[in-house]
């Protein structure tokens, strides 16, 4: 194959998770109910994230597996998958939390300064939050491209612990930013009906839940759980089609940086 434009990209994630949807459905709706299960139920759900994506690089590599080789090579890697799960996070976090210190001097010394009676300073105050915030989400989306794939390596490749993994998501994506962000928008938009019809009934349930616990506790406790049901099933139903694409923009990226020598076991 060569390498895939955007749209192609796109076109072939949907078209694996339509033709793999009931055993990726199932696979992550009893991902999802392991999320109950602190610490090790977590690292179950991980581990089964990245076992579909395994299994959609299978199916866009046309090498298909089956569920039980697929998880010969995931089960051992469980933890992994959790810790690499855990860097990430504390990634995020250590982005994250230096910009809101910066951001907070910066607006103590405004107002401090403003304290002086500057009239200039309400102008310099929200061009400065507005720098502020465009910073903050282009480089959230810069952060969030680089570290997309973090499971597919782990997933895929042969002697990659939870560290080496996200140094390969970084070395894949490097230079292909904006082609992921145009990836994931189209992604989105084809997912974005189904995400407002979860949001109403979302919306729906919370509203039955709150009468409820005014009037009819019963009543509330089964808009409690008709509102987790939706949730899992509305995760179930849109983790696998994420998956997939990630998997293949995955194997794009192994196309154009190392050629067509791409094995399931290499």
């Amino acid at each position: 194959m060569k390498p895939l434009s955007v749209g192609n990209v796109v076109s072939a994630g949907l078209r694996i998770y339509r033709d793999n949807f009931k055993k990726y459905f199932k696979l992550a709706f009893f991902g999802y109910l392991w999320i109950f299960v602190p610490i090790y139920g977590w690292a179950k759900f991980s581990a089964m994230m990245g076992l579909i994506a395994r299994l959609a690089f299978g199916e866009v590599a046309e090498k298909p597996e089956a569920i039980k080789d697929a998880q010969r090579h995931i089960k051992p890697r469980m933890w992994d998958f959790f810790v690499a799960g855990i860097l990430v996070s504390l990634i995020f976090s250590a982005a994250i939390i230096p910009y809101f210190i910066v951001l907070g001097i910066i607006g103590a010394i405004i107002g401090t300064i403003a304290g002086q009676g500057s009239s200039v300073l309400p102008i310099i105050f929200i061009l400065v939050m507005i720098a502020a915030i465009l910073f903050f989400i282009f480089g959230m989306i810069w952060l969030i491209s680089r570290l997309f794939l973090v499971e597919l390596p782990l997933a895929i490749e042969e002697n990659i612990t939870s560290v080496n993994t996200i140094s390969r998501s970084w070395q894949l994506t490097k230079g292909s930013v904006g082609r992921i962000q145009l990836i994931v928008f189209i992604a989105f938009l084809i997912s974005l009906p189904i995400g407002i019809a979860v949001q109403i009934f979302s919306f729906i349930l919370q509203v039955m839940i709150g009468a409820g616990l005014e009037n009819a506790p019963g009543f509330a406790g089964i808009g409690v759980l008709l509102y987790l049901v939706l949730l899992i099933g509305s995760g179930a139903l849109m983790i696998p089609f994420w998956q997939a694409i990630k998997a293949v923009i995955y194997y794009d990226l192994r196309l154009r940086r190392e050629g067509m020598g791409i094995d399931l076991r290499k």
